[in-house]
């Protein structure tokens, strides 16, 4: 269902959809470009037919998860996929995912909680804006 993908032009594409972009970021950075992300070894890109998950290595194990799911796909394919993006992560070495989610996005963090990631009750300020943290250990 998801294959890890080296096609930065896939992942920008699916990032940088009008439903998909507005939960990655101000929209004051722009149309997103993940070649460089891709290219890096120790990242991650999952992605299938609505598009998949970004796996940004933060330390040894430890990787934030950035959703790029698009209308289509939300529903049974996103809650599938999103199990499949954990057990990857499991397989390859993971011990902790990490995701930094947007107070007013409640369907994200629903999402999040739904697959296992729990709010640490820390919030981060980055990009201008607050960011509640929500972690899962594999």
């Amino acid at each position: 269902m998801l294959e890890r993908c080296f096609d930065a032009g896939l992942v920008n594409l699916a990032a940088n959809h009008p439903d998909v972009r507005p939960f990655l970021g101000p929209a004051s950075l722009g149309e997103l470009d993940f070649e460089e992300s891709v290219a890096e070894d120790q990242n991650w890109f999952l992605m299938g037919e609505h598009g998949g998950f970004a796996l940004a290595w933060s330390a040894p194990g430890v990787y934030e998860v950035h959703v790029m799911i698009l209308p289509e796909g939300r529903g049974k394919w996103a809650a599938a996929a999103r199990q499949a993006t954990i057990d990857y992560a499991n397989e390859n070495g993971a011990k902790m995912l990490w995701a930094r989610i947007a107070p007013h996005a409640k369907f994200v963090s629903w999402f999040a909680r739904r697959g296992g990631m729990q709010p640490t009750g820390e919030m981060i300020y980055t990009l201008g804006s607050p960011y509640d943290v929500y972690k899962m250990e594999l």
